[in-house]
């Protein structure tokens, strides 16, 4: 019996490395590109820019160490992001962007929509030198080599900006339990994340660390990314 073959193409060895980086990094360069500062709105657009220059450089992408690529990717242009976010706020209003709030009351605690805005906050009024490194060590759980290949950093410096980040964390949240602003009812326990999770804290740095750590990027963004890399779902 003769067999018609298919005329559907083959998916090329190219193409499924992309689609394997696209499944196992998704999440990882969205909230790089979260905690980096870019903004909600932007967030999907400058996801696609990501891995399309993924896709431009792939063959200079070592097979391995695709993630630290994405994120090292994703930090730059979140970069590029912040700059022309603050010149359009400068254009606008001529005002800075306020950062932390100094009184913080329970009825603002209790969503983990504004939970999430509190600690969006504090990590964006750290230096983005500090932010970068603590972010990546605590959420996306890079190893301090990692990080320091990723950023081009020595590895002493990676341990010492670490280290300045959490002071300047922990100080962030012990000025807002100052306020008196805080019941130990007002947020439900949630999960941390694993390299924090033995450390003694409060309720309300349990709670924005947990926030700092969200869901998993919604499908439309995974279809998005696929298409602008001329992949079909599925």
């Amino acid at each position: 019996m003769l067999r018609l073959r298919s005329t559907a193409p083959l998916p090329s060895d190219r193409d499924t490395r992309l689609r394997a980086m696209v499944d196992q990094h998704l999440n990882s360069v969205a909230r790089t590109l979260r905690h980096a500062g870019v903004p909600s709105s932007d967030l999907d657009d400058e996801i696609q820019r990501t891995f399309i220059i993924a896709a431009k450089r792939i063959d200079d992408v070592q097979v391995g160490a695709e993630r630290s690529f994405l994120i090292q990717v994703a930090q730059n242009l979140a970069w590029h992001a912040r700059r022309k976010l603050a010149r359009r706020r400068e254009v606008l209003d001529g005002n800075p962007p306020e950062r932390i709030e100094e009184i913080v009351t329970p009825e603002f605690l209790a969503g983990r929509k504004q939970m999430r805005q509190l600690f969006d906050d504090i990590i964006g009024s750290m230096h983005e030198s500090l932010s970068a490194v603590f972010t990546l060590f605590e959420f996306e759980e890079m190893s301090m080599g990692d990080i320091a290949e990723t950023l081009g950093l020595p590895r002493g410096t990676v341990a010492s900006r670490l280290r300045r980040a959490r002071v300047q964390f922990r100080q962030h949240v012990a000025s807002i339990e100052l306020g008196g602003a805080l019941s130990g009812e007002v947020i439900s326990p949630v999960a941390e994340p694993t390299r924090l999770r033995h450390e003694r804290m409060g309720t309300l740095q349990h709670a924005l660390l947990a926030a700092g750590a969200p869901a998993h990027t919604s499908t439309s963004a995974y279809a998005k990314t696929l298409a602008a890399l001329g992949l079909t779902v599925g």
